[in-house]
């Protein structure tokens, strides 16, 4: 069991700067370097709380990693919540800083473990298709409204960028096979199931590593696929899916349409809720949510007796 942790550090992650609040309050700049420099001064059993910021918080990450520091990095909008609970409708660098450290006093969140390097790579590389593809979707919405002109360079714009998605298509392969075992075990277990493909399964377990960890309740919320109740006394609303990971939502999505097309066991589901009169996209969502809750089984560990 780890000591209990007396000196909580708020960290208020910006681009170029972080604002701490704690024994040291300061601004110091957003480089290994100088955060190495900051943090090795602060109290032995100092726990750093940050808001989760994309990439910028990342060399805050790796430097409390380096230095043994415990460091929590928390969702914002919970945080901005908890701000506004507390009055603090304003907002400064010092004032979240602030804000971080008493939540870090009054919740003491554990901490955060950081992503492996093989998952970041693994991010950064789904990262850049992901704007591939969206460039490229974007291209073909306008290739209809230009002139024919226009149309014939545009149209070498998209088979350019199709190009550097096959070619980084093939980087996730070569990456998928320098991996080792475990992920390799991972992605060809997801692939068990109809609907799941290579690159699904590795989108899947980047976005939502918690599968096979979870339980059921637990991996819908995570992956945004529970209905989630709006009840007050007498009024009954309608379940709505909402919060959790889009990412990992949008490919369980995408998954769900091809299996309730081609998935032996969901497509009756699919077809039973459309003859319910369900609309088309909710009996998807909900093809998703029992996808992610049968893939979430199959990388549960098995108990051995």
């Amino acid at each position: 069991m780890s000591p209990k942790t007396s000196c909580y550090v708020g960290a208020d992650v910006a681009q170029d700067t972080i604002a701490f609040c704690g024994p040291a309050a300061t601004t110091v700049k957003n480089t290994p370097a100088t955060l190495r420099t900051y943090l090795a001064q602060l109290p032995g059993d100092a726990h750093v709380i940050c808001e989760a910021t994309g990439r910028h918080h990342h060399a805050l990450q790796q430097t409390c990693k380096a230095l043994g520091r415990p460091l929590s990095v928390l969702n914002p909008a919970h945080t901005r919540a908890y701000a506004r609970s507390l009055g603090r409708l304003e907002k400064t660098d010092t004032i979240d800083a602030l804000v971080l450290q008493r939540l870090g006093r009054e919740r003491q969140p554990a901490p955060t473990p950081p992503p492996s390097r093989q998952r970041q790579e693994l991010l950064d590389l789904l990262m850049v298709r992901s704007a591939l593809v969206a460039d490229i979707c974007a291209h073909r919405c306008r290739d209809r409204l230009i002139a024919p002109s226009a149309r014939r360079a545009l149209q070498a714009l998209i088979a350019t960028l199709q190009t550097r998605q096959r070619l980084l298509e093939h980087e996730l392969a070569d990456w998928l096979e320098q991996a080792g075992s475990d992920w390799q075990d991972r992605v060809q277990t997801l692939c068990l199931t109809v609907g799941i493909g290579t690159l699904s399964a590795l989108q899947l377990l980047a976005h939502l590593p918690e599968l096979g960890s979870c339980n059921r309740q637990q991996i819908a919320k995570l992956a945004g696929l529970a209905p989630l109740p709006w009840d007050s006394g007498h009024l009954h609303g309608v379940r709505r899916i909402q919060y959790g990971r889009a990412e990992a939502r949008r490919v369980l999505y995408q998954c769900a349409v091809v299996a309730a097309r081609w998935n032996d066991s969901l497509r009756p589901f699919y077809q039973q809720l459309r003859a319910r009169g369900k609309p088309a996209k909710l009996a998807y969502v909900a093809v998703a949510r029992k996808l992610a809750l049968h893939l979430n089984a199959l990388l549960r560990p098995s108990v051995t007796t």
